[in-house]
């Protein structure tokens, strides 16, 4: 009999993949634990383990294991990763107020959010091991990219364009898409990265909290979307390009693809709105978010709006947690705020893939995408609207490969406010899962030559 072991292929991988890992040599059908680890860039460890059963000849592809036990209960290795929980001895909400600010703007990592904490684009470990009885048999290491070998970046500042663009280093002609940020801003570098090496020049677009650009979302000219997306096609050579953002990213991806709808060939607004929806400044006063031709379009969260939030919902003041999505859905869901701020969807020319989250607690996300799906069919659209989602997703989405033990709540990354996410720890991991791969094969399906 061979020596029991555990084996990891490949050993570097980029986050939204997973490795193949196998266990071989052990006694037949024999119950083993398998232990997942890293540690962040705090020194805080992240954990995750579970009890399966080897086969009649002793060995287990985990991509196939039934946990009996552990941190996860589906079958599959990707529980490894999402069910990873760190150490926290003061508990959760501590553990969130005493991470780091983030380093740049549109950065989604870090304790605050519920996630390591690591550097911009770092690389890192995962130790997988194999124990019996408690005693450790085998180890391996995984190293995971953010910023994959494969991919380059260039910063844009072009005229008032400011970003950065991610393309495969093999020279060609690739389809093209625009990432936007949600409501904190900056630029999502990693996840514009990942997507890149599905094969796609992705352009993560700042538009505010980023460079010389505005702090907050206020009176965003929608002209600035138009400028990039047509210096993009200079770029690219084509007219193929793509749009996707999260939240506020999602609302923003509709009003774009909606006002300019030569422009966007394919539309994947996730956890999205369907409102004109306001921003706030540093001082919570609502201001429009969007202008066009130098008019505020007409927009949902004046202060008459925000005077149906009973007070029990609004946010408070001293960082207590609160139900994001209950502090808007008063107004966000009366049906005169809907008549005078719904986004004109209908007007769009692209197929179009909403993700959303079926247990989204920072915004109704879930209404949204039930008017959205309404108004398509009411008035005849004649693209392809797909829409997806998960049992027991809340609001964060991102690629796959964090852990999402820590994701139902958030402190938020621009404004003063510790807020609810929704959604279960597995329900988060799957629709992360299922939704980015279907986004990857969406945009591959209607950005083709």
């Amino acid at each position: 009999m061979s020596r029991p072991c555990i084996a990891v292929e490949p050993q570097k991988i980029i986050m939204d993949r997973e490795p193949s890992v196998l266990l071989s040599g052990f006694l037949p059908k024999e119950t083993v634990q398998v232990r997942s680890e890293l540690i962040d860039d705090e020194g805080v460890p992240w954990t995750a383990e579970v009890s399966v059963a080897v086969d009649p000849e002793g060995n287990l592809d985990m991509a196939c294991a039934k946990p009996s036990s552990g941190t996860y209960s589906e079958t599959g290795l990707s529980g490894l990763f999402w069910s990873m929980v760190p150490e926290m001895p003061e508990g959760e909400e501590s553990f969130k107020k005493a991470g780091k600010t983030p380093s740049e703007s549109g950065v989604k990592r870090g304790h605050r959010m519920g996630l390591p904490q690591f550097g911009l684009g770092a690389e890192h470990e995962v130790c997988l091991s194999v124990s019996r009885d408690g005693q450790e048999i085998d180890r391996a290491t995984l190293l995971r990219q953010t910023m994959p070998d494969s991919v380059c970046s260039t910063n844009i500042e072009i005229d008032r364009i400011r970003g950065v663009l991610f393309e495969p280093i093999d020279s060609g002609s690739y389809p093209g898409v625009v990432m936007i940020s949600g409501s904190g801003g900056g630029v999502y570098r990693e996840d514009a990265a990942v997507l890149a090496s599905h094969g796609f020049s992705v352009l993560a677009l700042g538009y505010f909290n980023y460079a010389d650009l505005p702090k907050h979302q206020i009176g965003i000219p929608l002209e600035y979307f138009r400028d990039a997306i047509l210096w993009f096609r200079q770029h690219l050579g084509h007219d193929r390009i793509g749009m996707t953002g999260p939240s506020k990213g999602g609302e923003g991806t509709l009003v774009v693809a909606s006002s300019f709808p030569e422009l966007v060939k394919a539309a994947v607004p996730t956890v999205p709105g369907d409102l004109y929806l306001c921003a706030v400044d540093e001082m919570q006063v609502p201001h429009a978010a969007w202008t066009l031709n130098g008019d505020a379009l007409p927009w949902a969260g004046t202060a008459e709006d925000w005077s149906r939030v009973p007070e029990e919902y609004m946010a408070p003041n001293e960082l207590q947690l609160f139900n994001a999505r209950l502090n808007l859905e008063p107004f966000y869901a009366a049906a005169d705020v809907y008549e005078r701020a719904a986004i004109p969807v209908e007007n769009m020319r692209c197929p179009v893939l909403l993700i959303w989250g079926e247990e989204d607690e920072a915004w109704p996300s879930k209404l949204a995408v039930e008017r959205l799906l309404k108004r398509f069919e009411a008035h005849g659209y004649e693209y392809d609207v797909e829409s997806l989602t998960a049992r027991g997703a809340g609001h964060m989405f991102t690629f796959p490969g964090w852990p999402t033990t820590l994701s139902s709540t958030i402190l938020h990354p621009l404004l003063p406010i510790n807020m609810t996410m929704g959604g279960s720890a597995a329900g988060i991991a799957a629709l992360q899962r299922i939704g980015w791969r279907r986004m990857v094969e969406f945009f591959k399906e209607h950005l083709a030559v």
